[in-house]
C-alpha cells in the first residue's frame, strides 16, 4: 500500500479516535462524585483508544501525535489506579492535547510555544505517576521537535517551557473562580428515549458527501421522469376524454346512421348516388375503429397509470434511502457543543448546565453541517450576553448555575431547533439605543416600534449591544450571519426574550434541500412558487373584508388582524384580477404573518429544486428555482423577503458577490496586505474567484499610499508587516476620510488580548489564519459592507 493510502487511512481513523476522547472526557465531568464503576468504564476505554492512536500514529510516523497519545494512554492508566485524578485543569491539558492533534489532521501548523507548553503540561501530570504495566508498548518516545529542539525525553519537554499551570494561551487559570460547566448525565434527552442509549454497531462503508450528493441529483433526475409521466398521463386521459365525447356524439346520430341505411337497402335507385355506399362503409369501418381505438386508450390509461405508479414508488423510495443516508442524529455535533460551552464557561467564569433534547433527530449532513456555525454562535451568546455572572443570579433570586437548551423536533417537513437560555433577556431599549447609535433608524423612527420589532434588529449587519469587546461577542458580527445562513437554507429564525427571564432564538429548516412542496400562484401572464411549510392560509376573500388600522389595508385571518399586501406591486408585475373576490395567499416568516394579493392560485405540487447561478444568488425575492413535470422553469419565491418587504422591516441584503452589469455598476473593489507574496496570492485568487476585483499591497504603508488612487469597498489586512503593521493601518485609516471602508483584520495571532487590540484599533472583523475558511472570508466581507 503507497504512503498516501495510508495516510489517508489513518486521518479517516485518527478523527473518530479524537471525537471518542473528546466525548468521554466530557461525559467524565459530567458524572456525580463517586460514580467509580461508570468513571473507570470511561477511563478504560479511552485508555484503549489513546493506545490505539499511538499505534496508528507510529505507523505513518507522525511523532507528535504518538507522543501526545503516549501521555495520555498513561495518564489514563494512572487515572485507574487513583494516581491521576481528572481534575478540570487536567481535563483542561487533555483537552489542549486533543486539539495539538486536531490541528495537524486539518492541515494547521502548531504554534511551536504552545506545544511546548502542552507537552510540557502533559509531562507533569505523568512524572508521578507509576510507570505502565508490562502489556503496555515500552518502546522509547519519539523524538518531537519543539522550537527547533529534538525533545526525547520528557525531561527534554519540560526544560524548554514554563512549569506554571496555564491554558493553551500560557494565561493561568484561577481553579477558585472559574467552575466548569455542570453537564449532568441525566440531562440529555432523547424526543422518544428517556436517557441516551448507545446504538448498536453495524458495518459501515465510508463515502463522501459529494458522492451522496451526485446520487442524489441522478435520483432527482428520476423523480423529474417521474413528474413527466405524470403529465403525459394527464394528457391521455384529456384525449380519452375527448374521445368518449366523439363517441357519445356518433351514438348520438346512429340511429340516423341506420335509417340511411336502411333506405337505400329498400330503396336501391340511382338517385341516391354512387357515393352514398362509400360513405355507408366509411361510416361503418369508422365504428369500428373508434370503439377500438377507445379500447386501446382505456389499456394504455390503465398501463401508463399503473407503471407511474411503479415509477413513483421507486423513485420516492430511492430518493428516501438515500435521504437517509445523509442523514445524521443531532447527536453527532453535541461533543463539539458541550466542549465549546465548557471552555467558555470556565474562561468567563460563569457556571451553566447545558440541556438538550432531541438528541436521537435525524438530520440531513448538509444542513446540519450548515447550522454548525449558527448554533455555536447562538450558543456563545447564550454564555456571554445571556447568562449572567453566579453573584447577579443569586442576587436577583436565580440559581447561580445558568441554564442553556436545545431543543430539536421534527415538524413535518420541516425540522425545529430551539436555543433558549434563562439568562438577563434583551432589553429593547438598550437595542433601540444602539440602533440609533449605529444610524441605522433614527430616534423618531424607532419610537414607533414595538419591542418585539426593535429586538428583531440584533439581526442588522453590525448592530451589537455590548460596549465592552470580547472574543466571545465579537464585534456585532454574528446574528446577521446566523439569519443569512438560515435563509439560505430556505429556512427562518425568529426570537423571542422576556427581560430577566431569558432568550430563545428558533431556527425552522427543510428536511430536505432536493424536494420541496410548493403551492403554484399566477401573477398577471407569470407564474411563481411559494413554499407550502410557510403558507397559513389560501382561498378567495371578498374585498368588502378589507379594512383600514394604522394607515395601512388589513384583514382578519384566522381572528387575528393581517396586514394585506399586493404580490404584483412587490414584484413590479401588473396584476389583471379586479373582481370583487380576490385571491390571497397568508404567508408567515419568523414572528409575522402577511396576507397577499393575487391573480391565482391553481395547484400544490412537489418540486425538485436547482441551484441558481452566482449572478441569481443574491437575487432579490428569489429562494431558487424548480423544474415543472413539462420540464418548464419556475421561481420559488423567498417568504422571507416578501415578509420584510411588505412589512417594511426590511434588513439590509449583502452585496452581490458575483458581477451583475444589470444590478450593480462595478465589481466589489478588495485591497489585500499582507507581505508574504504566498498569503497574498492565495486570498486574491479566492477573492477573485468570488467576482472580486482585487488589488495587492505588501506592507500597510504601501497600502496607505493606494488609498487616494482606488476606491476601495473593503479592506483585508494581515498585522504583523514591516514598515506600516496592521494596527497602525487600521488606525490611521480610520482616524481619516477613508474611516468609512471597512477593515478585515486576518492575521495568525490568535491570542485573546491581541484579536482586543484590533477590534480596539477600529478593525471590523477580526479572523486567524489557523482557522481560516474562504466561506467564512466571504461571508464576514458581506457582513462588514
Amino acid at each position: 500500500m503507497k504512503d498516501s493510502e495510508l495516510l489517508n487511512i489513518f486521518w479517516g481513523e485518527v478523527t473518530e479516535y479524537l471525537e471518542a476522547l473528546n466525548k468521554g472526557l466530557l461525559q467524565i465531568e459530567m458524572l456525580e462524585t463517586g460514580d467509580k464503576t461508570n468513571f473507570h468504564n470511561l477511563v478504560r476505554e479511552m485508555n484503549r483508544v489513546a493506545h490505539s492512536m499511538k499505534g496508528a500514529a507510529r505507523a505513518v510516523n507522525l511523532g507528535v501525535i504518538e507522543a501526545v497519545s503516549h501521555y495520555m494512554e498513561t495518564v489514563f492508566e494512572s487515572a485507574l489506579k487513583d494516581a491521576v485524578e481528572l481534575t478540570p485543569d487536567n481535563c483542561d491539558t487533555i483537552y489542549d492535547g486533543l486539539d495539538v492533534i486536531q490541528n495537524i489532521c486539518d492541515g494547521e501548523e502548531n504554534d511551536e510555544e504552545a506545544l511546548a507548553t502542552v507537552l510540557s503540561r502533559l509531562e507533569q501530570m505523568v512524572a508521578t505517576a507509576p510507570a505502565p504495566d508490562a502489556t503496555s508498548d515500552s518502546r522509547q518516545m519519539p523524538v518531537v521537535h519543539v522550537n527547533g529542539n529534538e525533545a526525547k525525553s520528557n525531561q527534554d519537554t519540560a526544560d524548554l517551557v514554563d512549569d506554571k499551570p496555564s491554558d493553551s494561551n500560557g494565561t493561568p487559570r484561577n481553579t477558585q473562580t472559574i467552575r466548569t460547566t455542570s453537564l449532568m448525565t441525566g440531562q440529555f434527552k432523547s424526543a422518544d428515549m428517556g436517557t441516551v442509549a448507545m446504538r448498536p454497531v453495524e458495518e459501515t462503508v465510508r463515502i463522501t458527501v459529494s458522492k451522496l450528493d451526485q446520487l442524489m441529483a441522478e435520483a432527482t433526475e428520476l423523480l423529474i421522469a417521474r413528474m413527466h409521466g405524470e403529465e403525459q398521463h394527464g394528457e391521455i386521459r384529456s384525449l380519452r376524454q375527448h374521445h368518449a365525447k366523439w363517441q357519445r356524439e356518433w351514438r348520438g346520430v346512429r340511429a340516423a346512421y341506420i335509417r340511411l341505411v336502411r333506405r337505400y337497402q329498400d330503396n336501391m335507385d340511382e338517385e341516391m348516388g354512387s357515393e352514398l355506399p362509400i360513405i355507408l362503409r366509411f361510416l361503418e369501418s369508422n365504428q369500428r375503429y373508434l370503439s377500438e381505438a377507445f379500447r386501446n386508450l382505456t389499456q394504455l390509461d390503465q398501463s401508463t397509470a399503473q407503471y407511474n405508479m411503479q415509477l413513483s414508488t421507486l423513485a420516492d423510495q430511492l430518493q428516501d434511502d438515500i435521504s437517509r443516508m445523509r442523514m445524521t442524529p443531532f447527536e453527532s455535533v453535541i461533543g463539539g457543543f458541550q466542549r465549546v460551552l465548557r471552555d467558555l464557561a470556565r474562561d468567563v467564569g460563569k457556571q451553566v448546565q447545558f440541556d438538550v433534547i432531541g438528541l436521537g433527530v435525524d438530520i440531513d449532513k448538509t444542513v446540519l453541517d450548515a447550522l454548525k456555525d449558527p448554533l455555536l454562535h447562538l450558543l456563545r451568546n447564550a454564555v456571554d450576553h445571556g447568562v449572567e455572572m453566579a453573584s447577579v443570579r443569586e442576587a436577583s433570586g436565580k440559581s447561580p448555575v445558568g441554564h442553556i437548551q436545545i431543543i430539536v423536533e421534527q415538524r413535518g417537513s420541516e425540522i425545529v431547533i430551539r436555543v433558549s437560555d434563562d439568562g438577563s433577556g434583551i432589553d429593547p431599549n438598550v437595542v433601540r439605543v444602539a440602533i440609533v447609535k449605529n444610524n441605522i433608524l433614527t430616534e423618531s423612527e424607532v419610537a414607533t416600534l414595538s419591542d418585539d420589532d426593535v429586538r428583531m434588529y440584533v439581526f442588522h449587519p453590525g448592530l451589537s449591544t455590548k460596549e465592552e469587546l470580547t472574543t466571545l461577542s465579537g464585534r456585532g458580527l454574528g446574528m446577521d450571519i446566523v439569519r443569512d445562513r438560515v435563509e439560505s437554507l430556505r429556512g427562518r429564525v425568529s426570537l423571542h426574550s422576556v427581560i430577566g427571564e431569558g432568550t430563545t432564538t428558533t431556527i425552522n429548516v427543510p428536511v430536505s434541500l432536493t424536494r420541496i412542496r410548493c403551492v403554484l400562484i399566477r401573477l398577471g401572464e407569470q407564474n411563481f412558487a411559494i413554499p407550502s411549510a410557510m403558507v397559513v392560509r389560501m382561498g378567495e376573500i371578498d374585498r368588502d373584508e378589507v379594512f383600514t388600522a394604522e394607515g395601512r389595508e388589513m384583514l382578519l385571518i384566522n381572528e387575528r388582524p393581517t396586514p394585506l399586501a399586493s404580490l404584483g406591486s412587490i414584484l413590479d408585475i401588473p396584476m389583471v384580477n379586479e373582481n370583487d373576490l380576490m385571491k390571497i395567499v397568508t404567508l408567515q416568516a419568523t414572528d409575522r404573518a402577511v396576507t397577499f394579493e393575487v391573480d391565482d392560485l391553481y395547484s400544490e405540487q412537489e418540486l425538485v429544486l436547482k441551484p441558481l447561478g452566482t449572478e441569481l444568488a443574491r437575487a432579490p425575492y428569489v429562494a431558487g428555482a424548480a423544474l415543472l413535470g413539462s420540464g418548464a422553469v419556475i421561481v420559488v419565491l423567498d417568504v422571507n423577503d416578501l415578509v420584510r418587504q411588505a412589512t417594511g422591516t426590511t434588513l439590509p441584503r449583502r452585496r452581490v458577490l458575483a458581477t451583475v452589469p444589470a444590478i450593480v455598476e462595478r465589481r466589489v473593489r478588495v485591497l489585500v496586505v499582507d507581505d508574504s507574496i504566498t498569503t497574498r496570492t492565495l486570498e486574491k485568487n479566492i477573492l477573485e474567484t468570488a467576482g472580486f476585483e482585487v488589488h495587492v499591497a505588501m506592507d500597510g504603508l504601501e497600502a496607505w499610499r493606494m488609498l487616494p488612487e482606488n476606491d476601495f469597498d473593503v479592506v483585508i489586512s494581515d498585522v504583523e508587516m514591516p514598515n506600516m503593521n496592521g494596527l497602525q493601518l487600521v488606525t490611521q485609516i480610520k482616524s481619516s476620510q477613508y474611516r468609512d471602508i471597512p477593515i478585515i483584520l486576518l492575521t495568525s495571532l490568535a491570542k485573546p488580548e491581541q484579536r482586543e487590540a484590533g477590534l480596539r484599533a477600529g478593525a471590523d472583523a477580526y479572523l486567524v489564519k489557523s482557522r481560516f475558511d474562504q466561506g467564512e472570508l466571504l461571508d464576514t466581507i458581506q457582513s462588514v459592507m
